[in-house]
């Protein structure tokens, strides 16, 4: 066991030692990309968890973009407050260190880009003031309109059918009915925003099930339709299903108003998130797959009465969104 176990440690030692000096060697032209490319405004990708901005993060993190993966996610240790709440006419000093350090190019251990996964390689190590900085974070949802105004973010706030949103909760066991106590605990955010929802959302407290998902999402949607409203000019909603339908299209036009190039390189890139030739990835967070399955899978895997149940909760919840868009499969 003892001479097994030195082989594995070996194996894995060799192993990251060859990832590290492949990072250290390719470092120099990733450094010229990212030294490279157009300089612009932050982009920032949200919306509710489990909608696809994982995906969309991925689509648009094009060689050279400064790509930021969840910084105001708690479990990530540089916020401690999941689904923080900030009003734009209200300075937040807290906030503003945090967006003022990454933007300079810090705190690196958020990074999603080739070789960032350990603090010794050189994109982690070296320093480097990026171009372009591309958040990705469904925590900042209830930040987008304070960022998108302090900061001068290019918001895009991503929506996905209810029913998709609260299966996959379900299907993975998130505790949506603690999330839901989470914001009843903000006095700010509920008399703004939510007062409508109060009674539903005390009914959810304790649940974790397709009826909590649910008001969970509806919860988080109402406050971003009124971001959305009010700041016309930085933020564009975006539907994951029309992104789906047509991603090479649609990603297209998203670079052109981002003003991100877009080359073959892009288009190849694309292809293989959303077409991939060998097989996709299942995993909770994983971006290789078809996309024409993201957007229908809801309708294979939930039934005609757990439909229902999302259907009468989100319609109760006033929400215009995807309303009359609730055909499922024969299960």
């Amino acid at each position: 066991m003892t001479a097994g176990w030195c082989s594995s440690a070996l194996s894995s030692l060799k192993l990251a030692l060859g990832k590290s000096r492949a990072a250290w060697r390719r470092y120099p032209a990733l450094r010229k990309k990212v030294r490279d490319l157009p300089s612009g405004p932050p982009i920032l990708v949200t919306g509710m968890y489990r909608s696809g901005t994982t995906w969309v993060g991925a689509m648009l993190a094009t060689p050279g973009v400064w790509h930021v993966h969840e910084p105001f996610n708690p479990q990530q240790g540089l916020w401690d407050r999941e689904f923080d709440y900030a009003r734009p006419e209200e300075a937040r000093p807290d906030i503003d260190r945090l967006v003022s350090a990454i933007l300079r190019g810090r705190r690196r251990r958020t990074l999603r880009m080739p070789h960032s996964h350990r603090w010794y390689l050189p994109i982690r190590l070296l320093p480097q003031r990026p171009k372009r900085v591309l958040i990705k974070d469904p925590s900042a949802a209830l930040l987008a309109e304070y960022l998108t105004r302090r900061h001068g973010m290019r918001t895009l706030i991503l929506f996905r059918h209810p029913a998709a949103v609260a299966q996959s909760f379900v299907r993975l066991d998130w505790p949506t009915g603690r999330m839901v106590r989470d914001l009843l605990e903000s006095e700010t955010l509920v008399a703004e925003w939510l007062e409508p929802m109060l009674d539903m959302m005390r009914e959810a407290l304790g649940r974790s099930d397709l009826f909590s998902g649910t008001v969970l999402y509806a919860c988080v949607a109402r406050v971003l339709d009124g971001f959305v409203r009010r700041n016309s000019a930085g933020m564009t909603p975006l539907l994951f299903e029309d992104l789906c339908a047509d991603p090479i299209g649609g990603f297209r036009e998203l670079y052109r108003e981002l003003d991100l190039p877009y080359d073959a390189t892009v288009v190849e890139r694309h292809g293989s998130l959303c077409f991939p030739e060998k097989e996709a990835d299942d995993r909770p967070h994983g971006v290789r797959r078809s996309s024409a399955d993201m957007a229908e899978r809801w309708k294979a895997e939930l039934s005609p009465a757990d439909v229902e149940i999302v259907r009468s909760t989100w319609e109760r919840a006033g929400i215009d969104r995807y309303r009359g868009v609730w055909a499922c499969g024969s299960r």
